[in-house]
């Protein structure tokens, strides 16, 4: 018996499977970041950090510790973007958000109360093109992050939604990469170290950083002229360079001769383009082809038109006082020989188009109008003008900052003060901004 037990083959019976643990029951499988997001957030994350490292140079000619934190900033959005398209992490979400409200918030920061650190400590930076897209698409990634993190996609999407998922994202990434080249293109980021700071007004005598207003400087300090920085006196010159100015500005006194008064102006089609500003007088435009000066290049049939004359009033026999020479050049104009004139452009302007075909500016060329007031004054909010000039040739009407300089002291309200209505009064008061 024990031989025939020993001959049978004994088939082992395999154990049953271990019960699975409720815990392996109950847990998804998971669930891939959705693709069109994530290509939507890398290109937000590419385009600020491309808009931070073009902002590099001009931070760093000021403040070597501005331009290394756009530096870093930069390379890390970039970096950032990289990680999202190829790790495709849930985890990644997280830092990248907590970074970009980082951004933003030393962004409000410099805007509201200025930087604790670097060249403009304590001034409150002013804000333009560059910067406010440049938040607007880290609020954007920070929505982004959001929705990838509450929405994920599902393990199998259909070939419907997929595709147009593929169209959407790619219609997202082609607006924000032209919008991006346009910031790195505009005159925000070209000259943005020519920008003027300021520490809650912009001081037109000496403008210098941080530097604290005249104790009765009887509202001059407040005055500003766009985005513009003179660094210390004018330069010296040589004779060569000298006679050539010498010879431009000749040219202009002409046009004074030409135009000595408001009367005179407007019989030669110029018209006024809003009202008088103490330190910037009335500007009367007229609109031509010398006048808007496409090749950045002042020869004399320019200087003999330029696009702005400025009056010491807006009654027919108010003086003229200056100029403003305008140019559409790509690059900041090569303008009056020598290295003192200094152009420079405004942001936020509001413009109105009268039924006459005229221009108006309600609220001056200088000064940023918040859109809902430009609107009330039938205008639209240029954001972006070109560059321009000032030139305070016109004897008996020299500016104490110079030929070039941003606002001329000698331009005063009736009352000898500098001091001006508030915004929110200027339609109101078109032929003169002045409190008294």
């Amino acid at each position: 018996m024990t031989d025939v037990l020993d001959r049978l083959d004994v088939v082992e019976v395999p154990a049953p499977d271990p019960e699975p643990s409720p815990s392996s029951k109950t847990r998804a499988a998971p669930r891939e970041l959705n693709p069109a997001l994530l290509r939507v957030a890398a290109s937000l994350s590419v385009a600020v950090g491309v808009i931070h490292l073009v902002m590099v140079p001009p931070h760093a000619g000021e403040s070597l510790s501005e331009g290394l934190g756009f530096a870093l900033a930069g390379w890390f959005q970039i970096v950032t973007a990289w990680l999202l398209l190829t790790r495709k992490q849930r985890s990644l979400l997280m830092p990248v958000a907590v970074a970009n409200t980082a951004f933003i918030g030393a962004w409000v920061w410099s805007r509201t109360a200025g930087l604790p650190f670097g060249a403009h400590k304590g001034i409150k930076e002013p804000m333009g093109f560059v910067d406010l897209t440049c938040v607007a698409f880290e609020g954007a990634l920070l929505v982004t992050c959001a929705l990838l993190a509450r929405r994920p996609t599902s393990a199998k999407p259909t070939k419907a939604r997929t595709k147009n998922s593929m169209r959407l994202s790619l219609g997202v990434i082609v607006g924000v990469f032209a919008l991006t080249t346009a910031v790195a293109a505009s005159p925000g980021a070209r000259n943005h170290d020519a920008h003027t700071h300021d520490n809650g007004s912009t001081a037109a005598a000496g403008h210098d950083h941080g530097a604290a207003a005249p104790a009765d400087d009887k509202g001059l300090s407040a005055l500003s002229n766009g985005h513009h920085h003179v660094i210390g006196p004018e330069l010296p010159l040589d004779p060569a360079t000298r006679a050539q100015l010498t010879h431009q500005i000749s040219v202009t006194q002409d046009v004074a001769k030409m135009y000595p008064t408001v009367a005179a102006a407007e019989a030669a089609g110029y018209r006024r383009a809003g009202p008088y500003s103490p330190g910037l007088g009335a500007h009367y435009i007229r609109p031509n082809a010398a006048g808007l000066n496409f090749d950045g290049v002042e020869d004399d049939s320019d200087l003999l038109s330029p696009l702005a004359i400025i009056y010491a009033g807006t009654n027919p026999d108010s003086p003229v006082a200056g100029f403003m020479y305008y140019s559409m050049s790509k690059d900041e104009p090569q303008g009056f020989v020598g290295p003192n004139d200094h152009w420079h452009y405004h942001t936020n302007t509001c413009i109105k188009y009268n039924p006459d075909g005229t221009i108006d500016a309600p609220f001056g060329a200088d000064t940023e109008a918040p859109a809902d007031l430009c609107v009330q004054a039938g205008g639209g909010v240029m954001p972006v003008t070109q560059w321009m000039v000032h030139v305070w040739s016109v004897p008996g009407w020299e500016s104490q900052q110079g030929l070039f300089g941003e606002v001329n002291p000698a331009l005063t309200c009736p009352d000898g003060t500098y001091y001006q209505l508030p915004l929110d009064q200027w339609k109101n008061h078109p032929l003169s901004s002045c409190l008294s």
